[in-house]
């Protein structure tokens, strides 16, 4: 893409991020969207067949942020690749990301009934699911035990996952701990139940960490192509 439309792009997702978050999906229209990123509406259309494909390039652009994000706090962690880190990280940097916030808790004051139509399919899961393989080669790679069955691992890692995001629906914010606490102590819980006692070095789960998240960012950029206009 030449620069110029690739800036007018940008423009475009960065005015529909924030009008998204703050207004809701369905009370965000193309028109205003269009004002806040100055263009006209007939210019997004050029980026987007329609708000929906639009909404899904947000979503995959903030995935391959959290991927580049999550990657560059480990780097910088003395202690490396580890169940810890990595979970304590990928905690902080979804809680610090509206737009996917929104999809692991399914809010639908932000997404609006978007939810319900991409609810089953296979960018949903993407977004939102822990796979068997994950898990398998975590274990192989010596993060997490190799004696605990994977599918149970998977449960328990997602009851973990979405029972943390919907607090907010239970206890007031006033009460809530901040969020670079509940990170560190959930990655201290699941470092202590999943990690092995004696655990393989560092490269080996960076390697597997990488592989994984390589695989991820190839189906975001085969979603990225397919929502262009034309595609």
């Amino acid at each position: 893409m030449p620069p110029r439309e690739a800036a007018r792009e940008a423009r475009i997702l960065d005015a529909a991020a924030d009008l998204i978050a703050h207004y809701g999906f369905d009370k965000t229209t193309m028109d205003e969207i269009a004002r806040a990123a100055g263009v006209s509406k007939g210019a997004i259309y050029l980026h987007f067949k329609n708000k929906d494909a639009l909404l899904e390039v947000l979503l995959m652009r903030d995935s391959d942020q959290w991927i580049d994000k999550l990657l560059n706090r480990l780097d910088t962690d003395p202690q490396g690749t580890t169940l810890f880190t990595i979970y304590r990280y990928g905690w902080e940097i979804v809680m610090e990301m509206p737009l996917l916030r929104a999809i692991y808790t399914r809010d639908k004051r932000v997404l609006g009934d978007y939810i319900r139509r991409i609810s089953g399919t296979s960018a949903f899961a993407q977004w939102t699911s822990i796979s068997r393989e994950f898990i398998e080669n975590f274990q192989r790679a010596g993060v997490i035990r190799a004696d605990l069955d994977p599918d149970t691992v998977v449960h328990l890692l997602l009851a973990l996952r979405y029972g943390l995001f919907m607090m907010d629906d239970l206890i007031p914010r006033e009460q809530t701990p901040p969020l670079d606490q509940i990170g560190t102590g959930l990655a201290i819980l699941l470092a202590e139940g999943f990690s092995p006692h004696q655990q393989m070095g560092s490269a080996q789960s960076d390697q597997a960490l990488r592989q994984m998240l390589e695989g991820a960012r190839t189906y975001i950029h085969e979603r990225l192509r397919a929502a262009q206009p034309g595609a």
